[in-house]
């Protein structure tokens, strides 16, 4: 029997966050833009020998490769190459593949929804490696790599092991000989462990191996906890585990999550006593459909920098059953370019808001509410920045220089982490605000 718990933490001192989000981390661990090329990989052991098998997931965005026109559709033409390496920088095996990519329409060549998802297999023992994933687009030439350090467990005799997590964004029963097919299933894996209004539901796979020899009684759980937000979920389920390795296809319903980081992490337990563990991370994307549900008087909040009081006045008034409506009135109104189907603005706006929260996040707030956040969601990107991590005698500090605006921000770190703005708070210079 499955049980579940729901648990909406009020205390943060209840959370334990991990050491990245307790403090505001360097500037730049993210590019600005949307990634087109994402890499995953899952390791399942072999039913014999001591090999596991490797399984590289890609994923990559149309808008990532060229396409040239042949009669009425568009083809482009890309390779991927995988190199495995170990703990001494060695590579130890390899392998690559080469395919078209047809599309009906040119509107698809540019659709920032359109995109591929494949997947390459290697043999490999245990041990720690290094995977890179190399995308050359053959018609243009350019190259997108992604890194990825692991571990895969030794095959230890009397030993309990989970095998990786395999993140799935879409599950059915397979009819034919599909490339993603697992144990009877087509399994199309979440390469970027994205999830959210389109993919409401985290299905997942994993295996366990090494059970006693005569079947006993296990508990599973599993725990879900928010990496910036007092939120936990909890599951219990039990299981019975012999000495053949146990499947497990499973899922999660995630409609009410808020939006953001997560990890998920699997427990097996004996009597009270850990046997195996695992935890792996995945995210839930913003969307005002999920925050309309979950978080709406936080979701006005973060406007503060692209609406007025009076905007956000209205918003907040509205009807609970008018929420929708006046949340996309709100956004029509500010689309610069109203005749197509994007909206730049809004777009530029949700980019900069998961940029500042995975950066410039802490353990009493997320990134659009400290200083840096706010600089960045109002000017973005700046053309450099100047950091002093271990002057002497002074505390750390970045300098912030937006040159084609004629701005400096002067951040000072306040002792514990927060960087504060310095005045001049609009980041003009006093004979700059002079003359102008």
């Amino acid at each position: 029997m499955r049980k579940v718990a729901f648990i909406f933490l009020f205390s943060i001192g209840l959370i334990a966050f991990p050491a990245g989000v307790v403090s505001q981390t360097d500037f730049g661990y993210l590019e600005e833009k949307e990634p087109l090329f994402f890499v995953d990989h899952a390791a399942f052991r072999e039913p014999t020998g001591e090999k596991f098998r490797l399984e590289v997931y890609y994923q990559i965005f149309t808008k990532a490769l060229t396409f040239v026109k042949e009669g009425d559709k568009f083809k482009a033409s890309y390779e991927v190459q995988v190199f495995l390496s170990n703990k001494i920088n060695k590579q130890v095996t390899g392998t690559s593949m080469e395919e078209d990519y047809v599309v009906e329409s040119y509107e698809r060549t540019r659709s920032p929804s359109d995109f591929l998802i494949n997947q390459l297999t290697l043999p490999l023992y245990s041990g720690r490696y290094k995977l890179r994933v190399k995308l050359i687009d053959r018609n243009s030439g350019s190259v997108f790599e992604q890194e990825k350090d692991f571990k895969i467990p030794s095959r230890k005799k009397k030993k309990i092991l989970f095998s990786d997590i395999q993140f799935i964004r879409q599950l059915s029963d397979s009819t034919g000989k599909s490339r993603f097919n697992k144990r009877g299933k087509e399994a199309i894996p979440s390469v970027s462990r994205s999830y959210g209004d389109s993919e409401p539901t985290l299905f997942f796979y994993y295996e366990i191996y090494g059970g006693p020899q005569k079947p006993r009684s296990f508990l599973l759980s599993y725990v879900v906890d928010h990496l910036t937000q007092a939120f936990l979920y909890q599951e219990t389920t039990t299981v019975i585990l012999g000495p053949k390795p146990y499947f497990i296809f499973d899922s999660l319903s995630l409609e009410e999550f808020p939006s953001g980081y997560y990890s998920l992490k699997v427990t097996l337990l004996e009597k009270g006593k850990e046997k195996a563990r695992m935890e792996r991370s995945f995210q839930i994307d913003w969307s005002f459909l999920n925050q309309l549900k979950n978080e709406y008087i936080k979701a006005i909040e973060q406007l503060r920098y692209v609406a007025s009081e009076e905007e956000m006045k209205k918003l907040k008034e509205a009807p609970e059953e008018e929420h929708l409506q006046s949340w996309l009135e709100f956004w029509k109104s500010k689309d610069p370019t109203p005749n197509t189907p994007e909206n730049e603005l809004k777009d530029d706006e949700y980019r900069r808001l998961k940029y500042v929260n995975l950066n410039f996040a802490l353990s009493t707030k997320e990134g659009w509410e400290t200083d840096m956040g706010m600089v960045y969601m109002i000017y973005g990107h700046p053309d450099e920045v100047e950091k002093h991590p271990f002057d002497r005698d002074v505390r750390a500090f970045q300098r912030w220089y937006y040159y084609k605006k004629n701005l400096v921000f002067l951040f000072v770190d306040r002792g514990d982490g927060e960087y504060e703005l310095q005045p001049p708070y609009d980041g003009r210079p006093a004979y700059y605000r002079k003359r102008y």
